[in-house]
């Protein structure tokens, strides 16, 4: 196995991730989750890999250990993995019933995008049915045009964490490139290994995801101590720092963020949102029944059709 970068969450990584939290929601993907109740998730995932020149099993197995961890917040996730599947191929990446599966494959350079994230929600509900996450091995294989940016490393835990991250409901935390890393794979970065380093999940992560919103007790509390705000259990945030903007939730049941309503299609269905530099990352279409939700992350510099 390869030798992947160390990473820790220390009392003064989680005040620095905290420090650049946003007021409002945090950064939970519109108001989706897998549980019907705010209790943990129990996932299964599982694997399909066509390359046989990155190895990303090494890079799968790593991130979900990553987000399998009991955190200051408590553990809102069980994962395990089932290996390898055997029903699809990576380039298919053929989605499974209740579960999260994980592909890679050589998409070409044409699809400008390094990776995908995709989860289907019942219509109707909030409630993810299963989830699909992509890396594109064009950009991360040896021989590669790309290699020399995307080819480390760091971009490869990157890509992981991210779109794995997505997979449980997690959205981005900033989509800006080149502004300062904020600590936590779910921030967009041109340098994954920082510093700050945004290979890994950091504290605002585990607070949105031990929050009474999705798979925990967590509750914004605001001004408050244990188990302020009435959401029990979890406290209050960390203290933000250099006047930054007190880090809330929103209380359970309560209308999520409007999203845009998109007036323009892409290429995985409706646009309903774009990233700092006016390309669209987020796209929504209704299939037999279900909504289908997606998040691209695109190469740099690549510019999409939708683009602004």
């Amino acid at each position: 196995m390869k030798q992947l970068g160390l990473w820790r969450v220390g009392a003064a990584s989680l005040a620095l991730v905290a420090a650049a939290a946003v007021a409002g929601t945090g950064h939970q993907w519109g108001n989706y989750r897998w549980t019907t109740t705010n209790t943990p998730a129990t996932l299964q995932l599982s694997y399909k890999f066509s390359s046989g020149t990155t190895d990303w099993v090494d890079y799968y197995t790593a991130a979900i250990g990553k987000w399998n961890i009991t955190s200051s917040y408590g553990k809102p996730l069980n994962l395990s993995s089932r290996g390898e599947a055997t029903h699809t191929t990576g380039l298919a990446c053929e989605p499974i019933q209740g579960q999260i599966l994980v592909c890679s494959a050589d998409y070409g350079g044409n699809q400008g995008w390094v990776g995908i994230a995709e989860i289907n929600v019942v219509s109707g509900t909030t409630r993810i049915a299963w989830a699909t996450a992509k890396f594109n091995d064009y950009y991360y294989n040896v021989g590669s045009p790309a290699y020399g940016t995307y080819g480390n490393d760091g971009q490869r835990q990157f890509v992981a964490c991210h779109e794995i991250g997505h997979t449980f409901g997690l959205g981005h935390l900033d989509t800006k490139f080149y502004n300062t890393n904020k600590g936590s794979c779910m921030d967009y970065t041109a340098d994954p290994d920082g510093p700050p380093d945004n290979r890994n999940p950091g504290a605002v992560d585990w607070q949105v995801l031990n929050s009474t919103t999705m798979y925990g007790t967590y509750s914004s509390g605001k001004g408050g101590g244990k188990g302020g705000g009435g959401g029990g259990g979890g406290g209050r945030p960390l203290e933000p720092a250099a006047k930054a903007d007190p880090f809330e939730f929103r209380a359970v049941g309560s209308t999520p963020p409007a999203s845009p309503e998109g007036l323009a299609n892409g290429r995985f269905g409706r646009i309903i949102d774009y990233d700092e530099e006016g390309r669209p990352i987020e796209f929504v279409r209704e299939q037999n029944g279900h909504t289908r939700y997606t998040f691209v992350t695109w190469a740099k510099g690549h510019r999409p059709e939708g683009s602004k």
